[in-house]
């Protein structure tokens, strides 16, 4: 399906090389553009030949444009010229569409997908602009899934990041979706009450396979409802802190992403810390932080600290809070940029 649905898909930033590089195929540069930088946009992880979107950026008529190969010919002479629009978030430029190759399992097919081009802050984002839908019936019971890359932005193959949702179950349809209704590989989801683990998806995202699972009231893990895993870190301040130890309270696992820069999603832990640090547990996940009286900060590169990592932050930056009540059970998870509004949901329903 063309766009983003229910799911909220991101960008990436292309590394566009000057043309006198050496690049894996030739193709046929347009003229009339100056300063012609070219990109490669890898649609087949899993192939050791590479498969690719052609893309060029350069200027025109003093305006910043881009070429986008869409017929997949490697000749970008018959193709538009694009001007590199402004992003704005709530409103993106129109999505190009754009042929190219990827295996099915089997063999190497011609497919076909969308991307939406632009700039912000002076470097030029992408973003894939496609998510799957998929229509079933198990026991005369009818669901609709759906299915996006979400990991990777810029990523035409599936398995690498994949989330699924529950779109629909017996007809009734979700209009919107939260963080926790996004499942990963291995996480469950639910189908009128009979969970289903989402076991893996083909690298094109033609096959979904589902597998029924009964152990949802004993699993562990970091989804919503399950089991939270225990854990024992090292705070920055060389303290050891156990899951044994805060049960007292409801707790918080904070990640946020300062060490590239983010500084909103710092700055929201020590709101949250500010508004709430008396009445629940907050636990601030992190790399490279620097000394701090305020608050429980656990630093994600201490090596004591990697099963924890592991288990609550699972990549190099992540901004996800994972809630975890009383009975050591995952209430929820939601972006630590919308703190304000889910603990507040979460403390109102629990007391």
């Amino acid at each position: 399906m063309k766009g983003n649905g229910l799911f909220d898909l991101g960008f990436g930033f292309p590394k566009f090389k000057d043309t006198i590089n050496t690049f894996s195929n030739s193709i046929v540069y347009p003229k009339g553009i100056k300063n012609l930088k070219r990109y490669q946009l890898k649609t087949d992880f899993k192939e050791t030949k590479d498969y690719n979107v052609e893309m060029l950026l350069g200027n025109k008529n003093d305006k910043q444009v881009f070429i986008v190969d869409e017929n997949n010919n490697k000749d970008l002479t018959d193709d538009l010229v694009r001007e590199c629009e402004k992003i704005i978030w709530n409103s993106p430029p129109k999505a190009v569409k754009c042929e190219y190759l990827i295996s099915n399992g089997k063999q190497i097919i011609k497919d076909s997908s969308w991307l939406c081009i632009g700039s912000s802050k002076g470097k030029i984002l992408i973003g894939k602009r496609e998510h799957l839908i998929g229509q079933f019936t198990i026991d005369n019971e009818n669901f609709e899934i759906g299915v996006a890359g979400y990991r990777n932005p810029m990523s035409f193959t599936y398995g690498f990041g994949s989330k699924i949702s529950v779109l629909s179950t017996l007809g009734v349809k979700k209009d919107t979706l939260i963080k926790s209704d996004l499942m990963s590989i291995g996480e469950l989801i639910n189908l009128n009450n009979k969970f289903y683990r989402f076991e893996s998806i083909s690298r094109k995202g033609d096959l979904i396979t589902l597998i029924k699972d009964e152990t949802f009231k004993t699993k562990i893990g970091t989804q919503k409802g399950i089991i939270a895993p225990t854990f024992e870190a090292i705070t920055i301040a060389g303290d050891t802190i156990r899951s044994s130890d805060l049960n007292n309270k409801i707790t918080v696992i904070a990640n946020s992403c300062g060490c590239g820069g983010d500084k909103k999603s710092t700055e929201a832990f020590y709101e949250m810390e500010k508004s709430y640090g008396n009445s629940i547990n907050i636990l601030h996940v992190d790399s490279n932080l620097e000394k701090s009286e305020i608050g429980i900060q656990i630093d994600s590169e201490e090596k004591f600290n990697k099963e924890f990592y592991d288990n609550y932050r699972k990549q190099y930056c992540s901004r996800i809070c994972y809630v975890i009540g009383k009975d050591n059970r995952i209430i929820d998870k939601f972006d630590i940029n919308e703190w304000k509004t889910e603990i507040t949901k979460i403390i109102k329903e629990k007391n």
